[in-house]
């Protein structure tokens, strides 16, 4: 199958999960805009306070992107910096991948896992490099894949066993929403899996030389000097991100801390209250 999938070559079960955005009400794949053969479910918040950031955020991650290098034995180092995250937390069943990507987290997942990436990068099917692709055995593997953003989620209500966010809550227009919808899409026993770097990592005490810099890069970004430019949303300290977690629906189970980063990223387990 080519990596750049068509909406009717999205696998029986994904099709049955897709819904409306908006109305969250179930439809089919031909509800949908095509565009490249792939389902564009994006809806965007175009008058939102935070949309012009995360609109210039995403054009500089699709620009990384296609400016991207890694080489085979970076990403064979990449995969061993996650692969001690998902032997302690193990994803199974039905898995939801926001802000997935082409869904480089299957490499940790089974056979009869049944995983869908949604995103909001249109391209993101075509980008995938030959390095990439000799390191990660999953990126020659077909994807079902839908464009989408993490505030309007267009999978129906309670039909996922997990949520998965790595990386990407600091770069969401607006991180309540997108908890929320990750709580709607989950089952009743459902889980929320969230990786996240976070400001002042584990002491929540960023050290002066990090405060200075990032003064420096704001200062230049203000007299128009865009290369530093920091195109996150927000930046969570843990504390924060706890409170976003447990604001919106969610009870916070266990806590790993990933050993590469020196204890600057966090990934937490949460499973849903009854109410919200």
């Amino acid at each position: 199958m080519n990596c750049q999938i068509a909406s009717e070559h999205l696998d029986a079960w994904a099709r049955t999960k897709l819904a409306d955005p908006i109305t969250k009400q179930g439809v089919d794949a031909s509800h949908f805009k095509i565009s490249g053969g792939i389902i564009d479910a994006r809806v965007f918040l175009k008058n939102t306070t935070g949309y012009l950031n995360w609109d210039s955020g995403q054009v500089e991650f699709e620009k990384y992107i296609e400016a991207d290098h890694t080489t085979v034995a970076a990403c064979k180092e990449h995969i061993e910096y996650d692969r001690v995250v998902y032997d302690h937390f193990k994803m199974a069943g039905e898995i939801l991948d926001v802000g997935g990507f082409v869904g480089t987290v299957r490499e940790f997942l089974n056979d009869e896992d049944r995983y869908l990436s949604i995103d909001p990068f249109i391209s993101a099917l075509t980008k995938i490099t030959p390095e990439g692709r000799a390191a990660y055995a999953c990126l020659s593997k077909p994807l079902n894949f839908v464009c989408g953003v993490a505030e309007f989620l267009p999978v129906r209500s309670a039909s996922f066993d997990w949520v998965h966010m790595r990386s990407m809550l600091d770069h969401v227009q607006v991180p309540d929403l997108a908890l929320l919808e990750a709580h709607r899409v989950l089952g009743p026993d459902g889980k929320l899996l969230i990786g996240l770097y976070v400001d002042g990592g584990k002491s929540g005490t960023r050290p002066p030389i990090r405060i200075l810099k990032d003064e420096i890069k704001h200062v230049l970004s203000q007299l128009g000097i865009d290369r530093w430019k920091d195109h996150h949303v927000w930046h969570p300290t843990y504390k924060a991100l706890r409170k976003l977690i447990a604001d919106n629906g969610f009870h916070i189970q266990d806590v790993f801390w990933q050993p590469h980063w020196n204890d600057t990223v966090c990934y937490l387990l949460a499973t849903k209250r009854e109410t919200v």
